[in-house]
């Protein structure tokens, strides 16, 4: 996914286009350019070549580094829209569509990555080989259901704790 940066810069917190990050993701820039069209089925990046069995132990490592550096910014990215949205209100979803549809739309990005990251996952186990990935983002192994209000706020109250502790 590529990303410009936002006319704000990320100076302005309450930024409807960038949500405070200074950073657009250009498939948000031509959706909302082509408002008035038809929807399109999303196409995804993807990291893995065709003959994945081709690969050495470094390539497939690095691929895998690479998908789950990737989860990772997209979970941080969905965490800071989480955060900005007041969940106090009555209006929110109404007010706040844009933010829940941007986290719908990352989270369908996540799970392309994740499946991803289980075909290297799986090429790893037929060769045999030793790793152990971590990742660094509280919700990047995280299905986040967009649509369900108390799991979003028991994944704020949860990653706060873990802020915290």
């Amino acid at each position: 996914m590529r990303s410009e940066i936002c006319i704000c810069q990320g100076l302005n917190s309450n930024c409807k286009k960038c949500f405070g990050s200074g950073f657009i993701s250009t498939e948000t820039i031509d959706k909302s350019t082509n408002k008035g069209k038809g929807k399109k089925k999303q196409q995804f990046e993807s990291f893995l070549p065709e003959n994945l069995e081709l690969l050495s132990k470094n390539e497939v490592e690095g691929i895998a580094v690479k998908i789950i550096g990737d989860l990772d910014l997209k979970s941080k990215k969905q965490m800071q829209i989480l955060n900005s949205i007041p969940f106090n209100t009555n209006t929110f979803r109404r007010d706040f569509s844009d933010k829940f549809e941007l986290l719908g739309l990352l989270e369908a990005e996540k799970q392309h990555l994740r499946n991803e990251l289980l075909l290297i996952d799986q090429e790893i186990i037929l060769k045999n080989y030793k790793s152990n990935f971590k990742f660094k983002h509280f919700l990047s192994d995280k299905d986040v259901d967009v649509t369900s209000n108390r799991q979003l706020k028991e994944l704020i109250r949860a990653y706060k704790k873990l802020k915290n502790a």
